[in-house]
């Protein structure tokens, strides 16, 4: 364990003395419509095509969007009301190697694999406030909310030949990971303290797949080969053929970057906008699915151990008529009467006072919605 200790410190020295690129910038804006800046430091750059950007800008887009291609043929594409922070960028051209962390903390950003990696997916994060995504040579594109809430799209890497590369990422939080590795699986989290949703192979129109993808000009880069003991498989999603690439030779990296995309954002923004709000809805109705799903088991346990029907201590009459809780208690003095029909979806806390009795804390499944209800002469 000591050796990997001193190589992995010895790896992060080299890294941290790296050159950025030859050029000394970590890529430039390839595409621009409508309104968007960097900042860098105290300064605020205005977007164009052709500006360079670098390590700790963040990008900000209004009304508008843009395209940065990363010398490692990295490509990210920021929505309208975006905003990504370049937290780190470090690549040696000469071998191909390096490191890349990105910071999203809202709105759509679509990513494609470069050289980094393809070489170590260790050596790529992407943050949101929920969670943290680590690539294997592969393309997804990713939604952020308001609150920190993520949603992650697993792409093929493809070019203009329908040649595709089918890789991996990992969506992890604090208390839990999914892996996805087929074409056009999602999950969804909600905070950094919740579990990502397992993941889900998504509805998609051929006309869907044809707007998500980023279309190279030329073949996909070689994949890095698989580790001793992985399966390769070759899914084979919504009738669409999507074969592991076969290892072309092709030079790792090309002259003008520019040239290796086909997809131009132009012709693609109005209908994606239409197609990730699908998708939002086809993964938040698997995970309020998931969480009735819970919930009913939670229930099953809760009320085998509590029990239905009338309790002469309490004087409460509990019955399940669905879709509802039917809640009633009548007094001492038979002057007082509460009568409740609660939907049996969440799970609720009573307190009840009537004249000169009481019951505080009476649970009905598993929840924490809370009712106080007072009866008095």
């Amino acid at each position: 364990m000591k050796w990997r200790i001193i190589i992995k410190k010895l790896m992060v020295t080299w890294l941290i003395l790296m050159p950025t690129s030859i050029y000394g910038e970590a890529g430039r804006i390839d595409q621009f419509n409508g309104s968007g800046v960097l900042e860098r430091d105290s300064d605020v750059i205005e977007g164009g095509k052709g500006v360079g950007v670098e390590s700790m800008d963040t990008a900000i887009t209004e009304k508008g969007s843009m395209r940065i291609s990363f010398i490692d043929d990295t490509l990210v594409d920021l929505k309208a009301h975006t905003r990504l922070l370049i937290d780190d960028f470090v690549y040696d051209p000469s071998v191909g190697v390096g490191a890349l962390s990105l910071k999203t903390t809202l709105g759509t950003v679509r990513y494609a694999s470069g050289q980094i990696a393809k070489r170590n997916r260790r050596n790529v994060s992407i943050k949101t406030p929920a969670a943290t995504i680590g690539v294997r040579g592969t393309d997804f594109i990713m939604v952020v909310d308001e609150a920190g809430g993520t949603m992650v799209t697993l792409l093929p890497s493809c070019d203009v030949s329908g040649s595709c590369v089918i890789g991996e990422i990992s969506v992890e939080t604090d208390v839990g990971y999914v892996i996805m590795n087929q074409a056009f699986q999602a999950t969804m989290v909600r905070s950094s303290f919740s579990k990502p949703l397992p993941p889900r192979l998504l509805d998609l129109s051929e006309r869907d797949i044809t707007n998500l993808l980023i279309l190279r000009e030329s073949t996909p880069y070689d994949e890095a080969p698989p580790m001793e003991g992985e399966i390769v498989e070759k899914p084979d999603v919504l009738a669409v053929d999507f074969l592991d690439f076969d290892g072309l030779d092709t030079d790792a990296l090309v002259d003008s970057i520019e040239d290796i995309w086909d997809t131009d954002l132009k012709d693609v923004d109005y209908y994606l906008e239409e197609l990730l709000n699908d998708i939002l809805d086809q993964l938040s109705l698997a995970l309020a699915n998931q969480l009735k799903s819970e919930l009913d088991k939670q229930n099953v346990e809760f009320f085998r151990e509590k029990g239905y029907g009338y309790d002469p201590t309490t004087r409460i009459l509990l019955e399940n008529e669905e879709p509802n809780y039917h809640f009633q208690r009548v007094d001492q003095t038979l002057q007082h009467t509460v009568d409740l029909y609660l939907n049996n979806n969440y799970g609720y806390i009573l307190n009840l006072e009537q004249n000169n009795g009481a019951v505080y804390d009476y649970r009905m499944g598993v929840g924490s919605n809370t009712i106080d209800i007072t009866q008095k002469q």
